[in-house]
């Protein structure tokens, strides 16, 4: 039976009470390791951090939105440190630092769309990284993708391997073959977006709805698009934290 979007929100919310570990009182700044891959010729730029543990930690890699960079994802990253779970966030190819062929914007036209193409190649180097990384536990690997890149992470897994859960924010351009292959990864799926946002968000989380039984659905109150969700709802980052920690 699916669980109404309000009562999954009521739930979330009611998670948050829940300590999530110590005081930040006298927390040491994070430590961010810069890396950079190479995917069919573009450096990919990202930030790793990884929580102190003794033993391989599960990771979630964090793919920014359209127009966006890895920045968006901070406070994100801080709640899922938080819980013990490393984080990768990237600037996929053509955005923010990861611009050494070219960068992503107006005019939205066909040459500069082209940047974008190949761009789930970009994921699976991303998620071969991680899944290698000796601090990193390859079977606890988690996904976030906002607006374009959440088809993207979805075509890389389906192409590939899938991670162990993921979360998709706003994916505007989901693709049919995505969505039929949400109960067939066996993998759990949270989706969310805004509920004033762009009519045919309407008809794609209505296709979710009708075509998968096990997709998580959060949608609220706003206009926001994709990681603008996390930065006018601030209490996104810590339900998708708490949300990973379940999962992972």
């Amino acid at each position: 039976m699916r669980i109404p979007s309000i009562i999954l929100l009521l739930l979330f919310t009611f998670a948050l009470v829940l300590p999530a570990g110590a005081s930040q009182i006298g927390k040491t700044q994070p430590v961010d390791e810069r890396v950079t891959l190479n995917s069919d010729g573009w450096e990919i730029v990202g930030d790793l951090r990884l929580p102190k543990s003794a033993k391989p930690v599960p990771a979630v890699i964090l793919l920014n939105a359209a127009g966006g960079n890895r920045k968006d994802y901070e406070e994100l990253a801080d709640q899922l440190e938080k819980r013990g779970i490393a984080s990768f966030r990237v600037d996929l190819r053509a955005h923010g630092e990861s611009i050494n062929k070219g960068t992503f914007g107006p005019p939205f036209d066909e040459k500069m769309l082209s940047l974008l193409v190949g761009t789930d190649r970009d994921v699976s180097v991303i998620s071969n990284y991680i899944r290698s990384h000796p601090k990193i536990d390859s079977e606890r690997i988690g996904f976030v993708g906002a607006s374009y890149s959440g088809e993207r992470m979805a075509e890389s897994a389906r192409k590939g391997r899938y991670g162990k859960a993921y979360v998709a924010l706003s994916p505007g351009d989901f693709s049919d073959e995505s969505i039929e292959a949400i109960d067939k990864s066996k993998v759990p799926w949270f989706f969310i977006r805004s509920l004033e946002e762009r009519d045919f968000f309407n008809e794609l989380f209505a296709g979710i709805r009708q075509k998968s039984r096990t997709a998580q659905i959060l949608e609220i109150p706003g206009s926001e698009h994709a990681t603008r969700i996390l930065a006018h709802h601030l209490e996104m980052s810590e339900i998708i934290a708490v949300w990973f920690k379940n999962k992972l």
